[in-house]
């Protein structure tokens, strides 16, 4: 369909502003120059102290499809719900008006919005980073949005909810209003418990492996956003109330119950995100604990063991108030030393022999890859060959299935190395002809899965998990044009052709 065709359907663009003078001209120039027609741009200012609001006027006073309304100070969940109030159009899209969207974005999601009839449509976001674009900083979200799917329930597609940001999609207007969905008043971290509870009554939801948002990350000089803030103790205390509302929205709705532990178990890998800042903070540190144990509570019986042996402990150690046992736990080494037992099976040494925490063996057993206790350790070429060498224990590699791929984080597939064997012990050998890839300048990342009793899961390999001698063996160029680097587009090591 034509996106320039007078007959296309109204988009509702909502943009929530507050003091971001800064960055307004570039947020409201990108939607401006969107491809997609008609539009209607909705800037609603939450009482900023700026000069945001005299820029709103300005743009609103220049081009017809703007309207700019300005309210008291209620946070921007009152302000996004405000603007799908006011939306009139069949798809609203939500903005932080400190970002930008690409060019093409709406108009390729509008084009798969009409053809399906989805309730919602999910494209590719990227960090914005000193004018670089980066995927470092994001966890699994990258690997939602590799590929394009239709999905007809969240079911289908667990991994779905990784993706809990608001700004990187259009939902369907008269399903929102149809299902009563927005945001939490005065929540701060309003945007799962929102994208969350649409995916589950989504009946269509397409995803986009297209680069549609750019999510800025503001420099350090000035004052943070919310979530560039989050080591902050009040940032915290609003991050478990949103996920306590999280839980306890799915409690009357039948058949929900597997799908929020999913999202709790999620909630409780990024809580833990903010443990770093605890040994220097007593302040994070007190409300931390407090948080995280009015969680477990909550969320009753889980295996923890799913988030791998390092975070278990961590939450094994929270659930019995231990903060001292946690921050000497925080501070291990990143890549843990295995000892297998006379059962077989590996365990995590250092809690015990070097942390002085009181813990039982079987709490810190590893029977799948987990981040700490596996690394690339070596990268080479041989001709146009590319060779990895992956440091996993023998005995977890026997566990489970593992693969290496390079992965088109953009939609186009991938190529699976060729496993060669065991060069040493814990030492396992991996190949692939870069003759293969594809040649039209698709960049490729290196991403490693597993599959452990019908569990699966996967990594992007990033810095933490090169071991020094391939960190420095990088960039390699390989015979035929092509080079392996770490990427940040990719958040990780990626493969890309040089020369044609």
């Amino acid at each position: 369909m034509d996106a320039s065709s007078a007959v296309q359907p109204l988009l509702s663009i909502v943009v929530l502003v507050y003091n971001t003078a800064e960055y307004l001209p570039a947020c409201f120039d990108s939607l401006l120059q969107q491809r997609y027609r008609p539009i209607e741009i909705i800037a609603i200012d939450d009482a900023s102290t700026d000069d945001s609001l005299s820029i709103c006027r300005a743009y609103e006073a220049e081009h017809a499809e703007f309207r700019c309304i300005t309210k008291a100070n209620e946070g921007g969940a009152v302000s996004g719900n405000l603007g799908i109030s006011l939306a009139r159009g069949a798809y609203v899209a939500l903005v932080d008006s400190d970002d930008l969207v690409t060019p093409d974005g709406y108009q390729l999601m509008m084009a798969k919005a009409l053809a399906t009839s989805a309730d919602i449509v999910v494209g590719r976001a990227a960090r914005l980073v000193n004018g670089r674009m980066s995927t470092t900083s994001l966890l699994y979200e990258p690997f939602v949005w590799c590929r394009a799917r239709v999905v007809e329930s969240v079911a289908q597609f667990p991994d779905l909810t990784e993706d809990g940001f608001y700004w990187n999609k259009l939902f369907c207007l008269d399903f929102l209003r149809r299902h009563g969905l927005g945001m939490v008043p005065g929540l701060l971290y309003a945007d799962r418990p929102f994208v969350h509870c649409a995916y589950y009554l989504s009946r269509r939801t397409v995803i986009l492996p297209d680069l549609v948002y750019l999510w800025r990350s503001r420099d350090t000089a000035t004052p943070l956003s919310i979530t560039q803030n989050k080591a902050a103790a009040a940032n915290f205390d609003d991050r478990v109330r949103s996920i306590t509302i999280e839980w306890e929205q799915f409690d009357d709705i039948a058949g929900a119950d597997e799908y929020r532990r999913l999202i709790a178990l999620q909630n409780l890998q990024r809580a833990l995100h903010v443990a770093s800042g605890l040994v220097a903070s007593p302040a994070l540190r007190e409300v931390f604990l407090a948080g995280m144990q009015r969680l477990l509570v909550l969320f009753g019986e889980f295996d923890w063991h799913a988030l791998g042996v390092r975070r278990a402990l961590y939450l094994h150690l929270l659930s019995r108030g231990d903060i001292d046992g946690f921050c000497r736990a925080l501070v291990l080494p990143m890549n843990g030393r295995i000892k297998q037992g006379t059962d077989g099976r590996c365990y995590w040494a250092d809690p015990i022999e070097d942390g002085g925490l009181d813990l039982e063996r079987e709490l810190l057993y590893i029977d799948f890859p987990s981040i700490g206790f596996f690394r690339m350790g070596r990268v080479y070429a041989k001709g146009r060959t590319l060779i990895l060498e992956l440091e996993l224990h023998d005995a977890i590699m026997a566990n489970c299935s593992v693969e290496l791929t390079l992965l088109s984080m953009e939609g186009n597939g991938g190529f699976a190395f060729v496993s060669i064997g065991r060069k040493h012990q814990h030492i396992h050998v991996f190949s692939l002809d870069l003759h293969k890839l594809d040649t039209r300048g698709e960049r490729y990342g290196l991403v490693l899965d597993y599959c452990h009793a019908g569990r699966r899961g996967h990594y992007r390999i990033g810095r933490a998990l090169v071991a020094e001698p391939a960190w420095r063996a990088l960039p390699l160029v390989v015979q035929g044009g092509w080079q392996v680097e770490f990427d940040e587009m990719l958040g990780g090591i990626g493969v890309r052709r040089v020369v044609e």
